[in-house]
C-alpha cells in the first residue's frame, strides 16, 4: 500500500474523531442547558441539531438570556460562534456608556459616546475600554469594588465582556467559546455573572447623587464657557485700546504780531 493511503486514512480518522467529539459536546450541552432551564423554570427553545438552544427568563431576580452569538473573523471571511450569557440589569444609570474587553473593544469603539474614561487603578488593564457621555459621572460610579469585580470577570480566559448602559436599559454580557456542557459549569458561570450584576447595581439614592454630579458638571461647563467669552471680550477691548492712536494735540492759538 502507498504511503499516501495511510496519510489519507489518518486524516479521515482524525476528521471522523473530531466530528464524533463535536456531536458528543453538542448533545451534552443541550442536556445541561435543558436541565438548567427546567430546574429554574426558564423558557427553553430548541434550535437545529448542531446549534445551541435558547434560554431566557427570570433567574435570581434578573432577566437572563443564554444563546449562541456570531462574531466575524478578523478578515470578515467567516464567523465565529460563541456562547453568550446576558443579564438585564434592574437599575438604570442616568448616563450612557459602555465597558468592553477582548473582542468587544471594537464594538465599544464604534459606539458614538463622546468621552473615554481611563480608571487610575491597579486592577484595570489598559487593553479594556470605557466610553461614556460623562467622564466625571463614570468616575463617581466606578468605585474600587465595582472596578475590581469587572476586572476579575474580564481577566477570565477566553471571556469577552460588554457592559452597555443607557437610560432606557442596561445589559451585562459575556461571550466565550466554552460550551458549558455540564450543569455544574453552567450554574457556576451564570452565578458569577449574577454576582457581578449585583455589585454593579445602583444603591438606594445613588441615581440622584450621580444625576447631581452631572448637573454640577454641566453647570461648571456653562461657567467655563461664560468665562471664556468674558476673557475674549476683554482681550478684544484691550487690543483696541492698545492699537488706537492717541488724539493729536490741538494747534496753538494764533496771535497777532504786536504793532511795530
Amino acid at each position: 500500500m502507498s504511503i499516501w493511503f495511510f496519510i489519507w486514512l489518518l486524516v479521515s480518522l482524525m476528521l471522523a474523531g473530531f466530528s464524533i467529539w463535536t456531536f458528543y459536546i453538542v448533545i451534552q450541552q443541550k442536556k445541561a442547558w435543558y436541565q438548567f432551564a427546567r430546574k429554574n423554570k426558564l423558557r427553553y427553545r430548541k434550535t437545529s441539531f448542531m446549534n445551541s438552544p435558547h434560554i431566557n427568563g427570570v433567574y435570581k431576580n434578573f432577566t437572563i438570556g443564554i444563546f449562541t452569538s456570531e462574531h466575524p473573523s478578523g478578515d470578515g471571511s467567516a464567523t465565529r460562534k460563541l456562547t453568550a450569557i446576558e443579564v438585564e440589569m434592574n437599575s438604570r444609570l442616568p448616563m450612557a456608556g459602555a465597558v468592553g474587553s477582548g473582542g468587544m473593544v471594537p464594538i465599544v469603539q464604534s459606539l458614538e459616546f463622546s468621552e473615554e474614561y481611563k480608571p487610575d487603578s491597579k486592577d484595570w488593564n489598559q487593553e479594556y475600554i470605557i466610553r461614556c457621555d460623562s467622564r466625571r459621572m463614570m468616575a463617581e460610579y466606578l468605585t474600587p469594588a465595582r472596578l475590581q469585580a469587572l476586572s476579575s470577570m474580564m481577566k477570565r480566559k477566553n471571556t469577552w465582556l460588554i457592559y452597555l448602559f443607557k437610560p432606557q436599559g442596561t445589559i451585562l454580557r459575556i461571550d466565550t467559546p466554552e460550551p458549558y456542557d455540564t450543569l455544574a459549569r453552567l450554574e457556576k458561570v451564570i452565578n458569577s455573572l449574577i454576582a457581578l450584576a449585583e455589585t454593579l447595581e445602583l444603591a438606594s439614592g445613588e441615581p440622584a447623587r450621580l444625576a447631581t454630579v452631572k448637573a454640577q458638571r454641566d453647570a461648571q461647563s456653562s461657567i467655563d464657557i461664560d468665562d471664556e467669552k468674558i476673557a475674549a471680550i476683554s482681550f478684544e477691548l484691550e487690543d483696541e485700546e492698545e492699537t488706537q492712536e492717541p488724539d493729536s494735540a490741538p494747534p496753538p492759538p494764533e496771535t497777532e504780531n504786536p504793532p511795530g
